[in-house]
């Protein structure tokens, strides 16, 4: 869910993906530019740590890498991301 949030707010910065993964490692979190793609692309899961590092390096709260409207659908989300985070999958794009 917070992909296309983190894509929103790197390109407001005008940020490439590799800018934003070496100010990543600078703070001290092992990643690259094809770790920020995939995670743009909702291609893999975020792990808790990982929202306060990027809250921090873009200078946002954690409440800004989630969708605004996402407290509206979480009980229309539920179903599909219980099943999928069940089997370590990630939940397709919506």
């Amino acid at each position: 869910m917070v992909g296309p949030q983190v894509r929103k707010l790197r390109e407001e910065k005008g940020w490439s993906q590799e800018e934003l993964a070496v100010k990543l490692q600078l703070f001290g979190w092992d990643t690259s530019r094809l770790s920020v793609t995939r995670l743009e692309n909702q291609e893999r899961r975020v792990p808790d740590v990982e929202l306060f590092v990027f809250a921090r390096v873009l200078g946002v709260t954690t409440d800004n890498l989630f969708p605004r409207n996402l407290r509206g659908q979480i009980k229309t989300l539920w179903p599909q991301y219980r099943v999928k985070l069940s089997r370590g999958q990630v939940p397709p794009t919506m």
